[in-house]
């Protein structure tokens, strides 16, 4: 399974992570875990996005930011931030070609010496599709304050 990011929508109150049914791949089952709205994002997306990723409220420990491993809660304030940072994405990528090939992080392979940086290809008409869905998370969450965003880190 890929290192994927989860956003869902979740009421304010009355939402347990125990509702959270898993398919065998890991992937949350939306129909039995009784979630509306799920978007993923694979990790290297998200590692590509990080830097703007850290100017997000918050109601979780850290205040700012989404938090890589765990779990972090958004209440309309950072939903509408999410929204910016997304939409500003979204603006970007729309000029892109079909395939977009994105710079990602430098690794190391078996040479300590010598490492390389990660290539990232994706379709634009993919990554468009997520991140309108992100979108459309942010609008339902910012216009209803018994809603929350539940992002749910590799």
């Amino acid at each position: 399974m890929p290192l994927i990011h989860e956003f869902l929508i979740a009421p304010k109150i009355g939402f347990e992570l125990n509702q959270i049914v898993r398919n065998n791949n890991g992937r949350i089952n939306k129909r039995k875990s009784g979630i509306d709205y799920l978007v993923e994002l694979d990790d290297e997306l998200f590692q590509y996005f990080s830097d703007t990723l850290k100017w997000i409220p918050n109601e979780t420990e850290n205040r700012f930011g989404l938090n890589y491993c765990g779990l972090t809660v958004m209440y309309s304030n950072g939903a509408s931030v999410l929204k910016k940072i997304i939409t500003g994405w979204y603006e970007i990528f729309k000029n892109a070609p079909n395939e977009i090939k994105l710079t990602g992080n430098y690794f190391w392979r078996d040479q300590i010496d010598k490492g390389e940086y990660e290539k990232i290809e994706v379709r634009k008409a993919n990554l468009l599709k997520i991140l309108s869905e992100l979108i459309t998370l942010c609008n339902l969450v910012e216009d209803n304050d018994d809603l929350i965003i539940l992002h749910l880190g590799i």
